[in-house]
């Protein structure tokens, strides 16, 4: 229950993380898709402002436009009158005594807008954002105000200030859409993102909880390993300090139990650090080119004595040539496991055998023996660290289900596969091959 509560807690750590990291990436992307819109409208606006500066300053005839308001909607306007069409371009003369001169070219009405205008000599030449209007209605306009030469040809213009105006209602109110819309597009996002922060929270946990289980697991069973040849060590031990007086011939037998007892610790302990080292990377395959027929020989021949002494019969089968790039510590270490478990599980006056032969570029090792077999409902599971199939079977032979998982990582560091099957009518047949 606890351990459920922390795999809880700890995906909705990475949910609350990711969903963050969704609604940092939305809120930025909106701010630069409005950043660039907004950019791109008021840059078309101050172009057109600036080519009508340049007309007036080389006294190029432009067209006047009445002025044409877009007041908020439901609010009294006084200039219903005029379309709601795109508002050109209008220019404002101020004489010497800052009084709009070209009242006549405005209109009245316009005139009654722009009439609260003033020359603002601070902003001349400077691109600016004029609101105008009153309690009724509101309309927005950007402008440049610019001093005219004396020598300019137009004497309208000459020495005067003139003010370019451009109504911006349009544009405000489709940059106002714009973020209506946007807003709009990111929630429906975020709320997808939401979904999706779920779903990765919850795959990106799983990995996490399965190494975890696997990690408690190989703690658990590698402390009950440990802690039965320590036992029985120790149980000995305590027997053999109540014997003082007695000699080593007269307790032979808990001195060998003894002894047994601290190889398989020996063997146990080695094996743990290998896993410990392959789960860190620290233990990697260093290929290297090896004549493989005198290395095989080499490697199989100890396992005929050992067949004898056990009153089993071992049969090996070497038909391999030239050369292989393998890692030589590892494949030997590969076969002792697999004949040592062969010889295990096979009963005196079995048959343990090792194939190795070579097609072309690939090498396919076979090791049998004829014991009782493995269940196919095993044979999925039995490379699986501390699996066993028969623990009295494990207990009676001193395995600890570690050998077949180091066997599987040295094959995989070869790129590798390894299989087993049934060898009728009894035993199994474990199949080794990778590319050479």
């Amino acid at each position: 229950m606890r351990d459920r509560i922390l795999e809880h807690k700890q995906q909705i750590k990475l949910f609350i993380k990711e969903l963050i990291g969704f609604a940092i990436l939305f809120a930025l992307l909106g701010m630069i898709v409005y950043f660039f819109f907004q950019k791109s409208i008021y840059s078309n606006i101050d172009a057109g402002l600036n080519r009508q500066r340049m007309r007036i300053e080389r006294n190029v005839a432009s067209t006047q436009e009445p002025l044409q308001v877009n007041p908020r909607p439901g609010t009294f306007n006084p200039f219903s009158n005029y379309s709601n069409g795109d508002f050109q371009t209008n220019i404002i003369v101020f004489n010497k005594k800052g009084i709009i001169s070209n009242r006549g070219m405005l209109g009245q009405r316009t005139y009654q807008l722009l009439s609260k205008l003033t020359v603002d000599s601070s902003k001349l030449n400077k691109i600016d954002q004029i609101t105008l209007g009153s309690k009724n209605y509101v309309t927005n306009f950007r402008g440049v105000l610019l001093k005219v030469s004396k020598d300019n040809l137009n004497p309208e213009y000459a020495g005067n200030y003139v003010l370019i105006l451009q109504n911006i209602d349009a544009e405000l109110l489709a940059l106002h859409s714009f973020i209506e819309a946007l807003i709009v597009t990111l929630v429906f996002f975020w709320i997808i993102a939401i979904l999706i922060a779920y779903y990765l929270s919850k795959s990106s946990m799983k990995p996490i909880i399965n190494s975890w289980h696997r990690q408690k697991e190989f703690s658990s069973n590698a402390a009950h390993e440990l802690r039965t040849p320590l036992t029985v060590i120790q149980n000995q031990m305590e027997y053999l300090l109540t014997k003082p007086t007695d000699r080593i011939v007269d307790q032979i037998q808990p001195v060998s139990t003894t002894l047994d007892e601290v190889k398989h610790l020996k063997v146990l302990t080695q094996r743990l650090l290998t896993l410990a080292r392959s789960d860190s990377n620290i233990v990697q395959a260093q290929r290297q080119d090896v004549e493989l027929s005198p290395f095989f020989d080499a490697v199989v021949a100890p396992f005929n004595e050992i067949a004898n002494s056990q009153n089993k019969s071992f049969v090996s089968t070497v038909d391999v040539d030239g050369n292989g790039r393998i890692d030589t510590d590892l494949i030997k270490q590969l076969m002792v496991i697999l004949v040592d478990n062969a010889m295990k599980y096979t009963p005196q006056g079995g048959t343990v055998s090792v194939r190795v032969n070579r097609n072309h570029n690939s090498l396919k090792l076979s090791v049998s023996d004829t014991g009782n077999g493995v269940p196919d409902e095993d044979k999925e599971l039995i490379f699986e660290r501390f699996y066993r199939t028969d623990k009295s079977r494990n207990s009676k032979t001193g395995g600890n289900g570690l050998g077949l998982s180091i066997a599987k990582w040295i094959v995989d560091q070869h790129h590798g596969r390894i299989t087993v099957r049934d060898n009728h009518p009894t035993g199994a047949i474990f199949t080794v091959t990778f590319n050479l």
